[in-house]
């Protein structure tokens, strides 16, 4: 996986099937690790590196095996994620075989468009995606601040989706001396962490500015960057003092990455919900976050985390440098990020879910019956 869509769908896949339901998933092609196996409910499309993108693959959906695969599983409701290949895939399979069929918003298109340079598509964008979403019963939002966006953009007919963190996979207790002895650290020594996509719409180039900033004063701490995406490699090739590009961690490796750390540093202003900050949070770090976009759902200035000015590279090194030089705050900072992780688990969140997908069904037998 390689971004929190990938891994909320596939923590849903699980959180659905540990409850009894069937799940029946529609993906692009990616690679595998070396002898793991396929998850049993997927169904791979043909696919390409997305050229914007290339960790992201573009699926080039056969829409008869499509139909096929879906007429068989015969579901209750299709559940959509993305608005392109695939999720007119599963639009088109649900229309045909008259389906109640949802759909969830992840991404803020405006947003990744001027980071990207391609303000000029959001027009025609957004009158393809008002059309898309207006297939559905329901357009999910992972929090209020998106779902006000989408309804300033005329998608109203919007619910919430929210996330949720789980102490036995996020938690203080998860801390590893080794992990951190393999970074050069001492016991005493500050480790500062990001996880999340290695990628310029996240801010990273603005993250490593503000602590090449602080090289004079940020002594022995390390910066470790967790994750997968196109800046990866040139972080790594520019070898800068104190900067740890790790790759992709997966579950036990993940919770200890987190806990392992002191401050989790989080310069996205593009998130939908951010829910790396909430996972840094539950493992109790004291976090610094840009106070921009989805984050601030659930995070307040001086409670659970410490928010600067958004794409500011300046804003960023001046948090750190408080944070760093501050451990009161920061352990102020940590037991507010716990006591918010405290209240947002994942059992009401899915049976919010549950209960819109019964909604959606009930919904299309009240048409049918019509």
């Amino acid at each position: 996986m390689v971004s929190g869509v990938g891994v909320t769908l596939l923590r849903l896949t699980k959180a659905l099937e540990a409850r009894g339901h069937q799940v029946r998933v529609y993906s692009a092609s990616y690679a595998l690790p070396p002898g793991q196996a396929d998850r049993p409910e997927v169904h791979r499309s043909p696919s390409i590196p997305l050229f914007l993108y290339p960790d992201v693959q573009w699926a080039f959906p056969r829409m008869r095996d499509i139909l096929d695969d879906v007429a068989g599983f015969r579901p209750d409701v299709v559940h959509v994620a993305t608005e392109f290949a695939l999720g007119l895939a599963g639009m088109k399979a649900a229309r045909q075989l008259k389906l109640p069929l949802m759909a969830s918003a992840h991404t803020d298109y405006d947003k990744y468009a001027a980071r990207y340079g391609v303000d000029w598509a959001l027009r025609v964008g957004w009158h393809y995606l008002r059309w898309f979403y207006g297939q559905a019963h329901r357009v999910l939002c992972p929090s209020r601040i998106y779902q006000e966006h989408l309804h300033a953009r005329g998608v109203t007919h919007t619910g919430i989706w929210s996330r949720g963190v789980d102490p036995k996979e996020f938690h203080p207790a998860f801390r590893n001396q080794g992990y951190r002895r393999s970074l050069g650290l001492d016991p005493a020594d500050l480790l500062v962490t990001y996880i999340g996509r290695i990628a310029r719409e996240k801010n990273l180039t603005q993250l490593v500015a503000a602590w090449e900033a602080l090289a004079g004063e940020r002594g022995s701490a390390q910066l470790a960057l967790v994750g997968r995406g196109p800046l990866e490699d040139e972080i790594r090739r520019r070898q800068i003092p104190g900067v740890h590009v790790m790759g992709l961690m997966h579950d036990r490796d993940l919770a200890e990455a987190y806990a392992s750390a002191d401050i989790f540093v989080f310069p996205s202003a593009t998130e939908t919900f951010g829910n790396s900050l909430l996972e840094a949070m539950g493992s109790g770090l004291a976090c610094i976050a840009a106070g921009a976009a989805g984050v601030m759902e659930f995070a307040q200035h001086g409670r659970n985390a410490w928010l600067v000015q958004p794409n500011s590279a300046p804003a960023l090194a001046q948090g750190l440098r408080r944070l760093m030089h501050d451990p009161v705050l920061r352990h102020r900072l940590a037991q507010g990020g716990l006591a918010t992780a405290a209240t947002r688990g994942w059992d009401g969140v899915y049976d919010q879910l549950l209960d819109d997908y019964q909604d959606a069904i009930e919904n299309r037998r009240m048409i049918q019956a019509a």
